[in-house]
């Protein structure tokens, strides 16, 4: 589809959809031009099926609107779009419904379900059953309308969907009171009543309402009848939102209900609204129960013209809707329903013996593959075994590098607080004594040696300081990692104006003293590395200490380690130390180093 014409589709329809004052005949066109402009069958489903909307609300041409509901439901069949297939069933329903054409009601019921049970819907299926007992009760076909609920009922139970649940008890509450059997329908009309009301499904509330009223009104019980019907008033004249057909219903109810009163002028106001709204929307139930009302309310006045007048009426129009030839068509659509299913069920036969010689075969097969799939499993536990082995050496080797790494850092203590502690006190001692002495009791020429030996006694501290603090930083277990590097950073000189600059983040509590130490040493490894290999004039030190790890980058700008060490990135300078290290940590380490482009080292250690 090119681009002009999704443009020209989507405007067609958008005004149908989004203009409210254009005239009726502006948005069918808006649809016709949509239509044919439409290259998907989704398109154009949905476009036929805006104008039955089109036809079916503001015309209430309902053989129109069903011409285009039957389409739409045809392209979506042949689009195996089974959402909108069960939308477009839905409508067609209503339609037939409206129409009391109880024969194709059936056959689409009937189509509907069978598109359930070959996709398994279990809510669906409950639904149809719902559907096809509803079209039974109004033939008067008791018992199958009983049965056909009673199904609903069940797989609705079982699915624990409540809302199917009410319809059901609804339904069986209305099938129960035609029989007269006004206990148990008022059981089954409380129990959705309830749940309806638990669900806050207000519209269903107020119907199910309507049929108690029916039921009191059956029992002759005209006061209760009353009550629930005037809740049904109620509310349809406070929501104008509620639908013509339950309109129509509700009013022609209470007329019933005031004839039963003896209240003739409210029983034919009542049916009178009710007869409107249904010849209205040409319902024909509808009319037909407010012509018979009408009869009965004037022949109880003695006004035998105009009962004689609507009940020939009402006469005609039941002859219509219900005949031998309606019954005979429900019955043969449900015969070949049953047929067609009883053709399913042989096939499914077939298809099960079919699967279980295939399992048969499959077994035989299987067996085959056995005797290889045991000896891949002896073969994997080797490998396994072997593995287990390769990490528990390597757990070991580890260990051991731990243990070597711990030692000689005792070791380098011990020899750092020796250097500190004995030689720095001699020194500081041989110089106080020193300093003590009188430069006048000295001669002229031994003056200059003087000064110079001060001076020698200051640059040997000074160096044994630098020495011991290599060794071993006398702060680092005091003031922390971050602390002693930073002491360390600010303390080199370079001849060659080497510049540092450094950073940490998020060490707001210590570390543990072996990793301290052993990323102290990682960092004095790097940063000695560039101060005597990269040439670089410039070295940034990072590190960022985050819940789960730490995160370090060393960066420089000098030649890069190729030209220092003449191998690849990761070779010599003592980086294999460092990577033992690292791995001793459990981290990982990773080296991004070009010739001339200095070289980045990013380590991250668990913590």
């Amino acid at each position: 589809m090119s681009y002009q014409s999704r443009i020209t589709f989507v405007v067609c329809l958008g005004l149908f959809l989004g203009t409210a004052v254009c005239s009726s005949q502006g948005r069918d066109d808006s649809l016709r031009a949509a239509l044919e402009h439409a290259t998907t069958d989704s398109q154009r489903a949905r476009c036929l099926y805006a104008l039955g909307v089109r036809a079916q609300e503001d015309k209430r041409d309902y053989s129109t609107a069903l011409a285009h509901y039957r389409q739409a439901l045809a392209l979506d069949a042949a689009a195996h779009s089974y959402r909108r297939m069960l939308t477009d069933y839905a409508t067609v329903l209503n339609i037939y419904f409206y129409l009391g054409d109880y024969p194709a009601a059936m056959k689409a019921a009937t189509e509907e379900l069978a598109l359930a049970e070959e996709r398994r819907d279990s809510l669906q299926m409950a639904k149809s059953y719902n559907t096809i007992g509803f079209i039974y009760s109004r033939q008067s076909n008791i018992h199958e309308s009983g049965a056909y609920y009673a199904l609903c009922l069940d797989l609705s139970a079982k699915a624990k969907d409540s809302l199917l649940m009410a319809d059901a008890y609804s339904s069986i509450g209305e099938l129960k009171a035609e029989g007269n059997h006004f206990g148990e329908a008022l059981a089954s009309l409380f129990k959705a009543y309830d749940l309806y009301a638990y669900l806050r499904a207000t519209e269903r509330v107020v119907h199910t309402a309507y049929r108690i009223s029916q039921v009191y009104k059956g029992m002759q019980n005209y006061r209760e009848a009353l009550i629930f019907s005037e809740k049904t008033l109620k509310d349809i004249e406070t929501a104008p939102w509620y639908n013509e057909y339950d309109r129509a219903l509700y009013y022609i109810n209470a007329g019933d209900i005031y004839k039963g009163l003896g209240d003739f002028p409210r029983a034919v106001n009542m049916t009178r609204r009710g007869l409107a709204i249904a010849l209205r929307i040409r319902h024909r139930e509808d009319v037909q129960d407010a012509w018979c009302s009408l009869a009965d309310i004037y022949a109880r006045q003695h006004r035998y013209d105009s009962a004689f007048f609507y009940y020939k009426l009402y006469a005609a129009l039941k002859d219509s809707i219900i005949n031998d030839r309606s019954r005979q068509e429900i019955a043969e659509i449900h015969e070949r329903y049953a047929a067609d299913r009883k053709d399913k069920e042989i096939a499914l036969q077939k298809e099960l013996l079919a699967r279980q010689r295939l399992w048969k075969n499959i077994l035989l097969v299987s067996f085959v593959f056995l005797v290889a799939f045991i000896l891949l499993l002896y073969n994997r536990r080797r490998l396994k075994q072997r593995a287990d082995y390769e990490v528990k050496l390597s757990r070991q080797r580890n260990d051991l590098f731990g243990a070597v790494i711990m030692a000689q850092e005792n070791e380098r203590k011990r020899i750092a607080q020796d250097i500190h502690d004995t030689l720095g006190s001699l020194l500081s001692a041989a110089k106080l004594n020193l300093s003590a002495l009188d430069e006048g009791f000295l001669r002229s020429d031994q003056v200059p040696r003087y000064r110079t030996s001060l001076k020698l006694l200051d640059e040997v501290s000074a160096e044994l300081r630098n020495v011991a603090h290599n060794i071993m930083p006398a702060g680092l277990s005091k003031i922390g990692l971050p602390a002693a590097m930073k002491g360390l950073l600010d303390s080199l000189a370079n001849p060659s104006g080497l510049k540092v600059s450094y950073s940490f983040y998020g060490f707001e509590e210590r570390l543990p003293e072996e990793v301290e130490i052993s990323v102290y040493r990682i960092l004095l490894e790097l940063v000695n590395n560039v101060i005597k290999h990269a040439g670089a004039s410039l070295l940034t030190v990072q590190m960022i200490k985050y819940p789960a790890y730490i995160n370090i980058i060393v960066e420089d700008d000098g030649v890069g380690l190729g030209a220092a060490q003449g191998s690849g990135p990761g070779k010599g300078m003592g980086l294999g130390n460092i990577r033992s290290r690292v791995g001793y940590l459990k981290g990982t380490m990773e080296i991004d180093s070009k010739e001339g482009t200095g070289t980045t080292v990013l380590i991250e250690i668990p913590c």
